[in-house]
């Protein structure tokens, strides 16, 4: 039977509201750039262009938002069958609007913290919350909820698998040194000890600010004792 997933409920209101303003302002951001890009007569073109669009988007972004609400409310109140039906609304009603990727994401989580998990349809909605989602944070979530249907079906090593091509792909990200080092844990705990060594290098070269850069170190000097002692 599946674990199922923990959920800090109060950390991950913060989270989704914080995470979600976000990707809105990096979406800005970056249309705001390729606006400045473009030569002056053009950018005439394309402000009216934005504005038509815009408010027509706008409205159906506020629509789209006000069911997101509601369905992650739900969701936070374990509501979790409800939750289901109202992300789903979400994707089905407003399909083009930038909460459509989230509630993609969602839907794969409920599918795997249900008591039941059902994580053939959890799989199904992380791939499309990966497809349709850019903002890099929350498409390193759907690669998360992935590795874990993963080891859900796979076990716990093809999971730590799927984690080391994870931080291949978001090298930038602030959450590689903890995957980093949870991988060199597992390897450490099968004797794996050359794969274990190699992540625990990974946090000591390019992470010493890590909380887990001095226990990294400290297991990568008893690897290192442990293959002169040979």
């Amino acid at each position: 039977m599946a674990k199922k997933i923990k959920r800090h409920k109060h950390h991950n209101i913060k989270e989704d509201k914080f995470v979600t303003t976000a990707l809105l302002f990096s979406e800005f951001v970056q249309n705001h750039w390729k606006k400045v890009a473009l030569g002056a007569a053009a950018l005439i073109v394309v402000i009216i262009l934005v504005v038509v669009l815009t408010s027509r988007s706008g409205k159906v972004d506020q629509l789209a938002l006000r069911q997101f609400d509601n369905a992650l409310a739900l969701y936070q109140d374990d509501l979790l069958d409800k939750a289901e039906e109202a992300f789903s609304a979400v994707h089905d009603e407003y399909g083009s609007s930038k909460y459509s990727g989230l509630s993609y994401l969602y839907l794969g989580k409920i599918n795997i913290e249900k008591s039941d998990p059902d994580v053939e349809l959890a799989e199904m909605y992380f791939k499309k919350a990966k497809s349709k989602i850019h903002d890099p944070l929350l498409k390193e979530a759907a690669w998360m909820g992935l590795a874990e249907c993963t080891r859900l079906t796979e076990g716990d090593d093809a999971y730590y698998e799927y984690l080391a091509r994870l931080i291949k792909k978001f090298s930038d990200s602030y959450n590689v040194p903890q995957i980093a080092f949870n991988i060199a844990e597992h390897y450490f705990a099968t004797d794996e000890y050359e794969k274990a060594k190699e992540y625990y290098t990974l946090i000591v070269k390019k992470f010493d600010t890590s909380s887990n850069y001095y226990k990294a170190k400290q297991q990568l000097e008893y690897i290192e004792q442990l293959q002169q002692d040979k």
